[in-house]
């Protein structure tokens, strides 16, 4: 293929962009802020995400994707049409482009996603799903004949999926992720300590003192809000425990959705499990002790990937190597003419 390749990880949190070649050039915020009296976009990711929950009134920070899904779609198409710009600067040859969606993602709605990765901009572009790119990333090679398990925790999904020979055996994708812990320690917050924190707030705590056991050597951080009753500001200390059990309960529920996938595997992909195990990506899979907790529910080893959170667009690096292997596995290339045709 003319031109060059881009991989892009659409996470409702981040957008990730790994170029043939280059590698990851593009690691910013899923977020988008417009003049609502212009009808224009005033920023994109991290000076958008500076600006959230501290937008005056005539200015709104969208994030396109939530929960895996496009909120709106005209966002992020010019997100992505603005990064495409970044990547390729002046080039004539428009670039061809991998994306990734949720496993259990519809065929209507991966077209959908490929008219839009065209408008923005490609010449050509691919969708496939985000647990794949995830294992690859992960060091799992796409002619792999065993299964395992993938279990990606991003910001707005966990995709829990059986991966073999380059392509998904079994999957489910559940709304419960990163944002949704980030919800937990705004409600504990509420409920505990009679404050409001806004959800960057708690997903700052998450990072620098989030667990998902309890630690030998707690961790605090101090968190700025608003008094429940009063009003005015108020700071609080949050832990470790803390922020391990306002989570715990969303990531039993996660257990419980891995333990219905594996249900409903053939019974010699589970034995392959057995052996080769579960793996942990995405953001989520940094959380402290999280592949001990997983490891106490089940009998087979988990482990989680080495930089977890760029399994996805690093496996999508491989594929940008590899074309004609994807192609293989039965993912197609469309064009603007095939979107054409098809719509004819």
């Amino acid at each position: 293929m003319l031109g060059t390749k881009i991989g892009f990880d659409l996470g409702t949190t981040s957008i990730v962009a790994n170029v043939d070649g280059r590698g990851i050039r593009i690691n910013e915020p899923s977020v988008v802020v417009y003049d609502c009296f212009e009808d224009k976009v005033k920023a994109y990711g991290n000076e958008a995400y500076k600006m959230l929950g501290k937008t005056p009134d005539y200015l709104c920070a969208v994030r396109p994707i939530r929960n895996g899904n496009i909120y709106d779609f005209e966002a992020l198409e010019q997100m992505i049409c603005f990064y495409i710009q970044k990547i390729c600067r002046n080039r004539i040859l428009k670039p061809s482009i991998i994306a990734c969606v949720p496993s259990e993602t519809s065929e209507i709605d991966k077209k959908t996603v490929t008219d839009l990765l065209i408008s923005a901009g490609a010449a050509r572009a691919c969708v496939i799903e985000e647990p794949l790119a995830a294992a690859l990333g992960a060091g799992v090679s796409i002619k792999e004949a065993s299964g395992i398990l993938i279990v990606d925790i991003g910001g707005g999904t966990t995709d829990i999926a059986v991966v073999t020979r380059g392509c998904i055996a079994g999957s489910v994708s559940v709304d419960i992720a990163g944002g949704t812990f980030d919800e937990d320690i705004c409600r504990f917050a509420r409920r505990e300590r009679d404050t409001i924190i806004g959800t960057v707030t708690a997903e700052n705590a998450k990072k620098q003192v989030g667990a998902a056991k309890f630690l030998d050597a707690e961790l605090a951080v101090r968190a700025v809000g608003k008094d429940y009753i009063t009003k005015l500001p108020k700071s609080i200390e949050l832990t470790s425990t803390d922020v391990f059990l306002c989570i715990r309960e969303h990531l039993e529920k996660i257990v419980d959705y891995i333990k219905l996938l594996l249900s409903q595997t053939q019974p010699e992909l589970v034995a392959d499990i057995t052996r080769n195990g579960m793996i942990v990506t995405g953001g989520g899979a940094k959380i402290r002790g999280i592949d001990e907790f997983f490891q106490s529910k089940f009998s087979f080893n988990v482990k989680c990937a080495d930089i977890p959170e760029f399994c996805v667009a690093n496996g999508l690096g491989i594929l940008l190597d590899d074309i004609k292997t994807l192609e293989e596995s039965g993912y197609v290339f469309r064009s603007y003419a095939d979107i054409n045709d098809f719509e004819e």
